[in-house]
């Protein structure tokens, strides 16, 4: 569950700050602690001095990012890492008060960062976890043995619920999950963002809520970059054990669609070409592979699914997503043909793209559960960036924007899709309708 004082911007780099001093000095609290994870003396001032270094750049990291002033995420590894930490010892608090006898009244009077203060062993514990897991490196990145892995079948008639950025395990979380079971879909795909480092506890709190009842091929998830702040370890080793999910690319496809997902944030915001997969992580030159044969060898409509966004209305997701759209380009390009749908998440809006310029019918449904502020009303394009013909609007009475899912009805050629409120009110709803050669049952 997120924590309100962990989503304050201003609180955030209280307790990094603390935590930087602690490391810095050395005091008892991280003595103690340090020694308990790191018994060998070399080895723990080694890790001591990464962590201090590391606290440091998440503080730089945590200072420059952009935040909506209803909830602080930030965009880099290890003030995310940090920002779990406390979120962590924020969780924990009431039950350690509880186990030493203090009252809930006691509890409830506590000033806000008292708890995350230098001397705060609680503090210091979580911290050292969070590091823990970084200095652990990135999760494998898992591939194919045979092109034809990784596929599954699908029905013709099928309901999909598609939700993004909604690994948060908070009310909205919660609600938007009660409207999924409400719909009684047959899939859920989580397009990715368990929040905020995608640590273990917060791996399991979502596996948690997941408003399906999880059976062999009906729960699938996504990679984003919260899960890569810890280094991917608990979406692949956690949630995709649960699911029986063998890889972060996987497709869906019966007589008249397939669906295509693909790993996004394992090297952030790219679908690597053979090229750049040589020198930058030639593991994910699988995935391109894998891709391509399926546009090649099939000629169903495409739908794409992933997590970071390939346009966007706003100058810098625009300029964050030129990479992806390059890749993009020269995978069309070697695929021979281009996709009907694109369906992603990472700006927390819900966004129906018609711009000319996008070959594709583009969907951004990034607002899963992160509290933010809804767009004006009257919200246009910022200069050079893609238009759209809706964004989600709507406040919550307490002036958050509301959160939301996707659900698609597949009947043979035709989709149904209804972007659904977490109050079960009705967005949006269109019709994709196969191409004629593609459409029949």
């Amino acid at each position: 569950m997120l924590q309100a004082v962990s989503g304050q911007k201003n609180d955030v780099l209280v307790a990094i700050g603390n935590a930087a001093q602690a490391f810095a000095e050395n005091n008892a609290a991280v003595q103690q602690k340090m020694t308990e994870a790191y018994p060998d003396a070399g080895e723990r001032e080694q890790a001591r001095q990464q962590i201090v270094s590391g606290l440091n750049e998440a503080y730089l990291q945590a200072s420059g990012s952009h935040t909506d002033a209803k909830w602080f995420t930030p965009r880099g590894a290890l003030a995310g890492l940090a920002q779990s930490a406390m979120n962590d010892r924020a969780q924990k608090l009431p039950a350690a008060a509880a186990a030493v006898g203090a009252s809930a009244e006691a509890v409830a009077a506590l000033a806000p960062l008292e708890q995350f203060g230098p001397l705060d062993p609680g503090w210091i514990e979580c911290v050292v976890d969070g590091f823990q897991t970084l200095f652990a490196g990135k999760a494998a990145f898992v591939q194919h043995e045979a092109l034809s892995d990784f596929l599954h079948p699908m029905k013709d008639q099928v309901t999909i619920a598609l939700v993004s950025d909604w690994g948060a395990s908070n009310e909205a979380a919660a609600l938007v999950a009660a409207q999924i079971r409400k719909a009684q879909p047959d899939i859920v795909i989580h397009l990715g963002d368990i929040y905020y480092a995608g640590q273990k506890n917060e791996a399991l709190a979502m596996l948690k809520g997941w408003p399906l009842a999880i059976a062999a091929g009906n729960s699938f998830a996504l990679n984003g970059n919260h899960e890569m702040f810890s280094g991917g370890r608990a979406y692949f080793e956690t949630v995709l054990p649960a699911f029986g999910q063998k890889a972060s690319y996987f497709g869906l496809r019966n007589a008249s669609w397939q669906i295509l997902a693909f790993d996004s944030a394992y090297i952030e915001q790219r679908l690597l070409p053979p090229a750049d997969a040589a020198k930058v992580d030639a593991r994910l030159e699988s995935q391109w592979n894998w891709l391509a044969d399926k546009m090649k060898n099939s000629g169903l409509p495409t739908i794409l699914l992933c997590h970071h966004q390939p346009v966007s209305a706003f100058a810098q997701e625009n300029s964050d997503a030129a990479t992806l759209r390059s890749d993009f380009q020269q995978f069309t390009a070697a695929a021979g043909r281009g996709v009907f749908g694109w369906f992603f998440g990472h700006e927390h809006r819900c966004t129906i793209y018609d711009d000319a310029n996008i070959p594709y019918y583009a969907r951004l449904i990034g607002n899963g559960c992160i509290p933010h502020s809804p767009p004006p009303a009257n919200q246009k394009p910022e200069p050079g960036c893609y238009s759209f013909s809706r964004m989600n609007t709507r406040a919550k009475a307490n002036g958050d924007a509301v959160s939301g899912f996707a659900l698609l009805k597949f009947d043979g050629g035709q989709i149904d899709i209804r972007y659904i409120d977490e109050d079960g009110a009705l967005f949006f709803e269109e019709i994709w309708q196969a191409p004629l050669a593609n459409a029949g049952n």
